[in-house]
């Protein structure tokens, strides 16, 4: 017996170094897509198109529609089987570019998974249009052939290729996912392997699963083909679920799998020893009580004849000796309470490790080289060969489980099953059949059964024999098939763990088909496309970053009222005067319209993944926001004298650092996006700051103010606080800080006139490269000021902001304080 001499009930066991199965498919890179609950897949509308066409040819073929059109059949066309297999490892070969090139591996995975789920969805579709193609047939050719016997015999012959379904399934399944088992063999796993490393085959392992393409994933016939045929029944004694309950117990009583195992061991063996001392601590406690009670009975003279014949002992003695007893039974007791703790504490010790062991022990049972771990003399080769007795040992332990649970007649019978179904299967099922090689009562009614089909002609004593055969199995054979059937065993509790994984895996692909989602979802960033070589149309580039820029028009209502007032037209005053001048600026700043509304236009600069690097949307944004300024002063100054009224902007400048969102109504794109809100707050101009600023001086033209609250928080503040923007530009923090990663801004300060007298401002200044020319920058760092209640402007908090300068004689000094700097240093 290949263990120690310790005899303990959990010492009898091997120890074996088990492999757990860990493999796993995850998509946690990738972007959701528009529902933001599945990730947006279009596949290769060639490879689809293609797909369908020779799925619905091999339905065809496998279920024989050729007798259904007889000699009036149209020519059905033979499965393109080399095309398929081209077009198919094209796309999946520059899926695998793919995710090279972006060095991710999850793309060429959602690939996979995109073309299993179509694939396995297609099966089911494409058996529903050729049914409806046959019925089609038959009501073209008119209604008195549906009426003909004719008709009827092909009604009768397309219900029985309806009932085959479950067959013609499994057989188109498995001739679509051995073309992906042979391209992964023979092209993309060696690629794999030199553009990744070997890092990902569990992975792609985990979807080469047979079961994927079989309805349901079960099917007996693949299950006798590919693993072992099991009963399907609760009724049937060899279900999946006694299989594993067997095995899982089998584990548990003979074997020490790994560190987990070892730890079971010494924990049960900790708890036997504290348990032996326990009783060895009670008969301690028994044996004192006897030597006190005699004790007692001495001194209390109650002793027998004989003693008082031979003398009695000392009193004095006999309390001392019980006084010792006394101590040792009070010491002993002491251990007992003691021990009573460590029993408790080593107990809970043992039920969780062992709750954690079985956990364990089910892992071990979905990695198939477990079997040959486990039973396997050979395996491992001399350098295994210590460990073979052992092995030796288990597997006559396991075949002896088989037989004494009555199982081991049928796993010989599923095996043997490969060697007749085929001359019996049909008209008899599998399970029938299996069952009769098995059970006596079964074998009658079996025969049975083939009786009515005499001109068949089948041989019943053929099905005897090989009954006879199972029930006298050989034990050298016996041992054979139990390590080859637990191998089969773990192989298909793997590949059902599998198929539950990747199925819940698909549930979160999203198909694309609709151009108009697919349009969608290629606007928000969130479409994985996947096309062939030849359909790979222009990269459109991916938006990373965006600048808006929004306009709004002072007094808009009171203009409006003005002008149709006067009878002038308030929509051309506003296109002549301000949006087409506008528009004229946007191509040599790369800009782009968002959309226009009464009193405002909204502007946005993108940068793109290709344009990151020299772009600088923010600086442009700035430059532009200053000549859209100038366009309403050119203008203001053109109509002094006229009844047309003046116009005066606020213009807000916001970046953020990612792209917009978009959504579609009708032909429209409308944008989403947090830098349009913000570009809103910046323009906002209240009423309250234009009554306090009337009548001060100040080359700026972008104060912010906020009234003083104890114990405001920060989104509170912002709510409070109070904007004068007339003919200004204030500017984002983030946007500034993306401006100083784009230009170099020199740092220089002026004593210069604010409305609440003069103080020193701190300047930025640069240039921005515009085409051929460079475009001046001045931002101002301004701060938020507190206002007091009377109106009155306060001190500077800790709060500021920035404004892009739009005077010209800021704009001047601020170039000739940052070139006497530049030189200085």
């Amino acid at each position: 017996m290949p263990f120690g001499d310790v005899q303990s009930a959990h010492d009898r066991q091997v120890k074996i170094d088990l492999v757990p199965y860990v493999a796993d498919v995850q998509l946690t890179t990738l972007t959701p897509g528009i529902d933001n609950l599945h990730h947006d897949v279009s596949l290769s509308p060639r490879f689809l198109e293609f797909a369908r066409r020779y799925i619905a040819d091999l339905i065809r073929q496998a279920g024989n529609l050729s007798r259904f059109y007889g000699s009036d059949a149209p020519v059905l066309r033979t499965p393109e089987t080399a095309g398929f297999r081209k077009i198919l490892g094209d796309l999946l070969q520059g899926g695998l570019n793919r995710a090279h090139f972006e060095k991710n591996i999850e793309l060429d995975v959602l690939l996979r998974l995109a073309i299993l789920r179509f694939l396995t969805r297609e099966i089911s579709a494409q058996f529903t249009f050729v049914v409806q193609e046959c019925n089609e047939w038959i009501r073209r050719r008119g209604e008195m052939f549906e009426r003909s016997e004719r008709a009827q015999v092909m009604k009768a012959t397309l219900a029985e290729f309806q009932a085959d379904r479950r067959n013609i399934f499994r057989i188109t399944g498995q001739q679509l996912s051995q073309f992906i088992f042979d391209l992964e063999e023979t092209i993309l796993a060696k690629a794999r392997r030199a553009l990744f490393g070997d890092e990902f085959r569990e992975t792609y392992d985990l979807l080469a699963n047979r079961l994927l393409f079989v309805e349901g994933g079960k099917d007996d016939q693949l299950f006798l083909e590919h693993y072992v045929l099991l009963g399907n029944f609760m009724r049937d004694a060899d279900r999946f679920e006694v299989f594993e309950t067997l095995l899982l117990e089998f584990l548990r009583d003979f074997v020490l799998a790994g560190p987990a195992g070892e730890e079971v061991r010494q924990a049960w063996r900790r708890f036997d020893e504290v348990t032996q001392q326990a009783i060895e601590a009670h008969a301690d406690i028994e044996r004192l009580q006897t030597e006190r009670e005699t004790l007692e009975r001495k001194l209390q003279g109650n002793d027998n004849m004989l003693t008082r014949f031979l003398g009695a002992d000392d009193p004095a003695t006999l309390r001392a000796a019980r006084t010792g007893v006394d101590h040792r039974l009070s010491a002993v007791r002491t251990d007992l309470e003691a021990l009573g703790s460590q029993i408790e504490e080593s107990k809970q010790k043992v039920d969780f490790l062992s709750e954690f062991y079985q956990t364990r022990l089910a892992d071990y049972l979905n990695h198939p080289e477990n079997a040959k771990r486990l039973f396997d003399a050979q395996w491992g080769g001399p350098e295994q060969a210590s460990g073979a007795p052992a092995r030796d040992w288990l597997l006559d332990r396991w075949l002896e489980r088989l037989e004494n649970r009555e199982l081991l007649t049928h796993v010989v019978a599923s095996y043997e099953l490969r060697n007749i179904h085929t001359d019996f299967c049909p008209p008899l099922h599998l399970q029938q059949l299996k069952k009769s090689l098995v059970m006596r009562e079964e074998l009658k009614r079996v025969e049975d059964i083939l009786r009515h089909f005499p001109a068949r002609r089948y041989s019943v004593s053929k099905i005897e024999e090989l009954a006879k055969a199972v029930r006298r199995y050989p034990q050298d054979q016996a041992r054979a098939v139990a390590l080859i059937f637990t191998e089969d065993y773990m192989r298909l509790r793997r590949d059902t763990r599998n198929l539950q994984r990747v199925n819940s895996v698909l549930d979160k692909l999203s198909l694309i088909e609709n151009d108009r989602t697919r349009e969608l979802s290629h606007l928000n960033n969130s479409l994985y496309e996947y096309l062939l070589p030849d359909e790979l149309r222009p990269a459109e580039e991916r938006v990373v970053a965006h600048v808006v820029i929004k306009a709004d028009v002072r007094n808009s209502t009171k203009i409006t009222h003005d002008l149709m007032a006067r009878g002038m037209n308030p929509a051309s005053h506003f296109s002549l005067n301000l949006y087409e001048p506008i528009k004229r600026l946007l191509e040599r700043y790369g800009a782009a319209k968002v959309f226009i509304e009464g009193d405002a236009i909204i502007l946005a600069i993108y940068e793109h993944e290709s344009t990151r690097a020299h772009q600088r949307a923010v600086a442009k944004a700035c430059a532009l926001a200053r000549e859209i300024v100038q366009v309403t002063e050119l203008y203001n100054a053109k109509q002094q004298g006229s009844p047309l009224p003046r116009l005066e902007l606020g213009l807000g400048v916001a970046f953020q650092n990612s792209a917009p969102t978009l959504w579609m109504d009708g032909d429209s794109r409308i944008m989403i996006s947090r830098a349009i809100n913000l570009s809103d707050r910046l323009s906002s101009c209240s009423k309250l700051a234009r009554r306090m600023m009337e009548g001060c001086f100040s080359p700026f033209k972008v104060f912010l103010f906020q009234t003083v609250l104890e114990g405001t928080a920060e989104e509170e503040a912002e709510e409070l606080m109070i904007r004068y923007n007339v003919g200004g530009i204030l500017l984002n923090d983030e946007g500034f800080t993306k401006l100083g990663e784009e230009i170099a801004l020199i740092e220089v300060e002026a004593n210069l006139p604010m409305p609440w007298g003069h103080e020193s401002v701190k300047l930025y200044f640069g240039e921005v490269p515009v085409g051929a020319a460079f475009e001046k920058v001045v931002l101002r760092k301004g701060f938020v000021r507190c206002l007091l209640p009377g109106g009155e402007i306060g001190g500077p908090g800790a709060v500021f902001y920035y404004e892009v300068c739009t005077s010209g004689k800021i704009m001047d000094l601020a170039e000739a304080l940052a070139r006497a700097t530049d030189v200085k240093n």
